[in-house]
């Protein structure tokens, strides 16, 4: 039999409940510990699948589900500055036309967020930047 490359055991609980009709449903700890199990480098998804009494294709079936997949890259936190507030002596109007509500310095762009931006908007750039 192939070696599926996964050393390690589940110690905790794996099957939440048995239904009337004998099938059992598996915690959502169990399940997101496989997946991210079945997805290092080597690991053969149908010996994994098997020595823990899984299906393999229930296995693969789990590994596409968005909320078991563990994210590729851990996100990015940027820093944030703080920039000081205009003299009270300004008129607001004037105040609000030079400066932007939101300045974002990203790699080497510098993205102006004006006042009433619509989120849709700025994510979508935000994530054009990224890319």
């Amino acid at each position: 039999m192939q070696d599926s490359g996964h050393n390690s055991d589940w110690h905790g609980e794996r099957v939440e409940r048995v239904k009337a009709n004998g099938k059992r449903v598996f915690s959502t700890a169990f399940k997101a510990w496989l997946v991210s199990q079945a997805k290092r480098p080597g690991v053969s998804v149908a010996a994994l699948a098997m020595r823990h009494e899984i299906n393999a294709n229930q296995l693969r079936r789990w590994m596409r589900l968005e909320h078991l997949v563990p994210p590729e890259r851990a996100p990015v936190v940027l820093p944030v500055v703080l920039a000081p507030q205009p003299c009270e002596s300004q008129p607001t109007d004037t105040r609000q036309a030079a400066r932007p509500a939101i300045e974002i310095e990203f790699a080497d762009a510098v993205v102006r967020v004006p006042l009433g931006a619509e989120p849709a908007q700025l994510r979508m750039v935000l994530e054009a930047l990224r890319a």
